[in-house]
C-alpha cells in the first residue's frame, strides 16, 4: 500500500513540476515580442548582411517605449519607429540620423546597416539568444544583447 501511495505522490509531483517548467519565461521567449526585445536594452550588432563589422566599430539597436528604435550606426546615432506583429518587424523609413563624418569604411558600413535595417521584415531569435533581423532578400542583421555593466 505504501508503494502505491509513493508512486501516486511521485506522479502528481512530477506533473506539477513539468507544468511549471512549461510556463517559465524561457519556454515562452522563443517568439519575438516587444517585451523580449528588451525595451531599453541594447543589442550589439555583430554581423551586417554576412559581412561582419569593422573591428573596434560599434553598431547597436535599442528598442524603446512607444515603438521607437535607435542606436549607433557606426559613426552616427540614428532613431526611428518600428512595428512588431508576430515575427513581422518593420522599421519606418522616416529614420533620423546625426551627420558626423567618419572614415569612408565606417560610412559605408553605416550605410549598409541602415539600408538593411529599413528593409527588415522578420525578427527571430537564433540558437544562441541572438536577435536575427532579416530582409525579404534573405540578408540578416545579427545582434546579441549587451552585457550588463558592472
Amino acid at each position: 500500500m505504501k508503494l502505491k501511495n509513493f508512486l501516486a505522490a511521485s506522479a502528481v509531483s512530477s506533473a506539477i513540476i513539468l507544468s511549471a517548467c512549461a510556463n517559465t519565461p524561457e519556454a515562452a521567449d522563443s517568439d519575438v515580442t516587444t517585451d523580449n526585445l528588451v525595451r531599453g536594452g541594447e543589442w550589439i550588432v555583430e554581423d551586417i548582411g554576412g559581412n561582419g563589422i569593422i573591428d573596434s566599430s560599434r553598431v547597436s539597436i535599442i528598442f524603446m517605449e512607444d515603438n521607437r528604435v535607435g542606436g549607433s550606426s557606426s559613426c552616427n546615432r540614428y532613431s526611428g519607429e518600428y512595428q512588431l506583429n508576430g515575427s513581422t518587424l518593420t522599421v519606418g523609413d522616416n529614420m533620423a540620423s546625426t551627420r558626423m563624418a567618419c572614415a569612408p569604411a565606417l560610412m559605408n558600413q553605416e550605410k549598409s546597416f541602415l539600408k538593411l535595417l529599413m528593409n527588415v521584415n522578420q525578427a527571430r531569435f537564433g540558437d544562441h539568444g541572438e536577435l536575427l533581423l532579416s530582409t525579404p532578400e534573405g540578408k540578416t542583421i545579427r545582434a546579441f544583447p549587451s552585457s550588463p555593466k558592472p
